[in-house]
């Protein structure tokens, strides 16, 4: 029997560092299975990888003719603000909403209008996390809705990498796009501390955003460029290089829902040192591979920090053990599914 085709989307393509991750891998993961899975956007900055088809939404035929235009069985839109052109006539095909997360107050105002215009012709939403559920729900009410965790590639992301970028005892990495709620700050205020603990502390902080000057700008004041690396935004084989080289992944977000690097510093053996986030707490406690520390006291970041480096074998134990359960192979079973029962 022929699988059927899938279109993820998004409004602009690449997109935000893990909603890219996430529809590259499960592009690539359904492709494998025998799906047609493909990409679309109203435009791209960038070529999709693993030779994914690649389609370009055209907004005038989507507000005439529907989703009945595109091409395929399964509509797999990944941001509410494209569901008002994907849903603004009725659609004659499934749609599966993937919510990842609403960073912003404006963002949670764009979410609560088009689901309160829109929830009844959604066919099913994936949300990456029981926080991610809370958080939709508490928006917008009840909806038909199934938890599906982010995931690594297991392969490429794995513990036998070498450690180039291993400058550090312990070596500390936080990845993100470098905005103010993902709190990087928080970090370089505990260095002080923790140097003052472990002398040859590093923090490698990867990535770059709308934050990224004022975090170099906080470094420099703080003399703190011997101890600190701003690596900016990196490729992906660099980046597992970075993962492979840490002894812990940190981070003080103060807004995530299912973040991705932890399951990539989790498929490196790295045990993980988070704030003390709802979504944080859940993959902590699921996956025993680390420990949450307070946002009310930064003491809280360096103990934290000094009990996970000290049992370290323990954690990254834990840490493969889990993400071996969600390398994007299994991910992709988990969405298949979901596309089975609706249709």
């Amino acid at each position: 029997m022929k699988k059927r085709s899938v279109l993820m989307i998004v409004a602009k393509y690449p997109a935000t560092y893990g909603h890219t991750t996430v529809i590259n891998n499960l592009c690539a993961g359904l492709n494998k299975m025998g799906y047609r899975a493909a990409i679309a956007a109203f435009s791209f900055d960038e070529e999709p990888p693993f030779n994914i088809e690649k389609v370009r939404l055209s907004k005038k035929k989507l507000l005439t003719e529907g989703v009945k235009y595109l091409d395929f069985n399964i509509i797999h839109p990944h941001q509410a603000r494209v569901m008002y052109y994907l849903l603004f006539k009725k659609p004659t095909k499934p749609i599966v909403f993937h919510y990842h997360a609403a960073a912003t107050k404006i963002q949670e105002i764009n979410l609560t209008l088009m689901m309160a215009l829109y929830k009844k012709r959604i066919s099913k939403t994936i949300c990456v996390s029981q926080k991610a559920l809370n958080h939709l729900q508490g928006l917008t009410g009840k909806c038909d809705a199934v938890i599906i965790y982010n995931g690594s590639d297991t392969n490429f992301y794995n513990p036998n990498l070498p450690k180039p970028y291993k400058k550090g005892e312990p070596q500390l990495l936080f990845v993100s796009v470098l905005r103010r709620y993902k709190n990087a700050g928080a970090l370089v205020d505990a260095m002080p501390e923790l140097l003052k603990k472990y002398p040859k502390a590093h923090l490698q902080i990867v990535g770059s955003g709308e934050d990224y000057d004022r975090l170099k700008e906080k470094i420099k004041r703080l003399s703190l460029e011997n101890n600190i690396e701003m690596t900016g935004k990196v490729t992906d084989e660099e980046l597992r290089l970075r993962y492979s080289s840490c002894d812990l992944y940190i981070s003080a977000s103060t807004n995530e829902h299912c973040p991705v690097p932890t399951f990539e510093a989790m498929a490196c053996g790295k045990p993980l040192v988070l704030s003390e986030l709802e979504s944080h707490k859940e993959i902590v406690n699921a996956s025993k591979a680390g420990l949450t520390f307070s946002f009310s006291n930064i003491s809280d970041i360096c103990r934290k920090i000094d009990e996970v480096y000290k049992n370290e074998k323990v954690y990254s134990e834990h840490a493969l053990k889990f993400s071996r359960n969600y390398d994007w192979s299994n991910i992709c079973k988990q969405v298949a599914i979901v596309y089975d029962q609706i249709s």
